[in-house]
C-alpha cells in the first residue's frame, strides 16, 4: 500500500510517524505501507509555521480570542503530549508549570475583562489572583515591574524547535523497513525534499500525486493522499490542479528569539496589548521567544520597524535585563487559517485534508493527529469506528455514501 503526506511541518511529520509505526493500520497489517513524505523544505523545517512558533500550551491564555472547543482540545492535548513526547528517542523540553498574565496600568481595562472572561466561562479551572508580593514570590524578577497579576497553574510550554528535530530523527530511523531495531511494522518511509507538489487528481480508490524534484516532474499514484501543506494549499499558492482550499487564507506572525543571560524568567508571561497577544516564552540557557504578533497579510517579508519596536519594548517593559539582550533571530512566517479560525479535516474520496490550525498548533495537534488517524483507520479499514473528537472538531466528508457520511 502507497500512501503519501503532503507537507512536512508539525502534522506531516506527526502523522508520517504515527502511520510508520503501523498504530492506526492493525486490521491492513498483511501488508507493508510505504509512505512517501512530500517536503517542500529541507529536513530542517525553517520555512514551516511550527519553526516560527513558541510552543506555548495556554489553553486559557489564548481562550479570548478562540472558541470553546479550541480551549477544550488545548487542555486534550496538554494530556496527550507527555505520552506523545516520551514515545520520541531525543528528549524534547516540555514542562506544565504554569504561564503568568501581567498587564501594565494602562491596560488594566483589558486585564480585568479578561479575568471575568475566564471566571464566567472557566470556573472549573484554577485561577490565582496575585499581588505584588504573590508575584515576587513566584517569579520574582518579574514581580518588580507589575503590581498584580493572575496565575494559570493548568497551562504549559514545550520546546517546538527541538520537536521538530526529535521528529526529523526518529523518522529517519524508523523509516528504513527491516532494519533490526528500528521498526517492527515493516513500513517504509521515502522523504523528498525540496520538492513541489503540483497536480493533486483525487478519485474514490486512489489519487495521483505530480511533482517536481530538480526541475523534473514525476507522478505517482497512491491509495491514499493526506494534504498538510499550510499556507501551501491556498488558493494563491496552489493551483487549481492541486486541491486548493477556497477559504484558506494566511496570517503574518512575528518573533524574536532573544539571548538574554541577565534574566531569570521560569514560565511562559503573557503581556495585555491593545493589538496583539504578547508573550514571553522561556527557553532555557538564557534564550527566550518573544512574540508574537498577528497582521491579516500574506506577505513573507522581513518584520517590519513597527512590529520590532512593539515586540522589543513590550518585553523590555516586563523585566530591564532584556534591554541588554543579544537579537539572536528575527522570524516572520504565515500561518494557515479558514475564515472562522477553526482547523478542519475533509475528507474527498482518497485525498484527507488537514489544515487551519492557525496560531494553535502545538496547542491542538495531538487531538488533531489522534482525529486524523481515525479518519485515515476508518477509510483504509472500510469501517464506521466513530471518531474520538467529533464533538471538538468534525470530520467534513464530501463522499456520496450517505451511510458512510452520517457515520461521522
Amino acid at each position: 500500500m502507497n500512501i503519501a503526506i503532503v507537507g512536512a511541518g508539525l502534522m506531516g511529520r506527526l502523522l508520517a510517524l504515527s502511520l510508520l509505526r503501523g498504530e492506526e493500520l492493525r486490521q491492513k497489517q498483511s501488508q507493508s505501507v510505504t509512505i512517501t513524505l512530500f517536503d517542500k523544505d529541507n529536513r530542517l523545517a525553517h520555512n514551516s509555521a511550527a519553526y516560527a512558533a513558541a510552543g506555548l500550551l495556554t489553553p486559557l491564555g489564548e481562550s479570548l480570542h478562540c472558541q470553546p472547543n479550541i480551549v477544550s482540545m488545548g487542555f486534550e492535548s496538554l494530556r496527550l503530549w507527555p505520552t506523545l513526547l516520551d514515545s520520541l528517542d531525543e528528549h524534547t523540553f516540555f514542562q506544565q508549570t504554569g504561564a503568568i498574565m501581567v498587564s501594565h496600568e494602562q491596560d488594566k481595562g483589558d486585564y480585568q475583562r479578561f479575568v471575568r472572561h475566564l471566571s464566567n466561562n472557566y470556573p472549573e479551572q484554577e485561577l490565582l489572583r496575585l499581588d505584588r508580593q504573590a508575584l515576587l514570590a513566584l517569579e520574582p524578577e518579574i514581580g518588580r515591574s507589575f503590581n498584580q497579576g493572575l496565575y494559570l497553574p493548568q497551562e504549559g510550554q514545550l520546546g517546538n524547535r527541538r520537536l521538530l528535530v526529535a521528529l526529523r530523527k526518529q523518522l529517519e530511523k524508523e523509516g528504513q523497513r527491516a532494519v533490526p531495531g528500528n521498526n517492527s511494522s515493516g513500513n517504509q518511509l521515502k522523504w523528498l525534499t525540496e520538492c513541489e507538489v503540483v497536480e493533486i487528481n483525487t478519485s474514490e480508490k486512489s489519487s495521483t500525486v505530480a511533482y517536481l524534484q530538480n526541475g523534473v516532474k514525476h507522478s505517482q499514484q497512491f491509495e491514499l493522499v493526506i494534504d498538510c501543506r499550510g499556507t501551501g494549499a491556498t488558493s494563491k499558492n496552489s493551483h487549481s490542479s492541486c486541491a486548493p482550499l477556497a477559504d484558506l487564507r494566511s496570517v503574518r506572525g512575528e518573533l524574536f528569539q532573544l539571548f538574554a543571560p541577565d534574566v531569570n524568567i521560569s514560565r511562559p508571561v503573557r503581556l495585555m496589548h491593545p493589538r496583539y497577544q504578547l508573550y514571553i516564552a522561556p527557553k532555557g540557557k538564557g534564550f527566550y521567544v518573544v512574540g508574537a504578533t498577528e497582521i491579516e497579510s500574506d506577505d513573507d517579508a522581513p518584520m517590519t520597524v513597527r512590529s520590532a519596536m512593539e515586540l522589543l519594548s513590550a518585553a523590555y517593559s516586563v523585566h530591564p535585563g532584556f534591554a541588554e539582550a543579544n537579537i539572536r533571530q528575527h522570524v516572520s512566517q504565515c500561518r494557515p487559517a479558514f475564515s472562522d479560525n477553526q482547523p478542519k479535516i475533509t475528507v474527498q474520496g482518497s485525498l484527507i485534508q488537514v489544515n487551519g490550525l492557525f496560531r494553535h498548533g502545538f496547542l491542538i495537534a495531538p487531538v488533531v493527529l489522534e482525529q486524523t488517524l481515525a479518519v485515515i483507520a476508518n477509510l483504509l479499514n472500510s469501517s464506521n469506528s466513530t471518531l474520538p473528537y467529533v464533538d471538538l472538531l468534525p470530520v467534513d466528508i464530501n463522499k456520496k455514501e450517505s451511510s458512510y457520511e452520517h457515520s461521522y
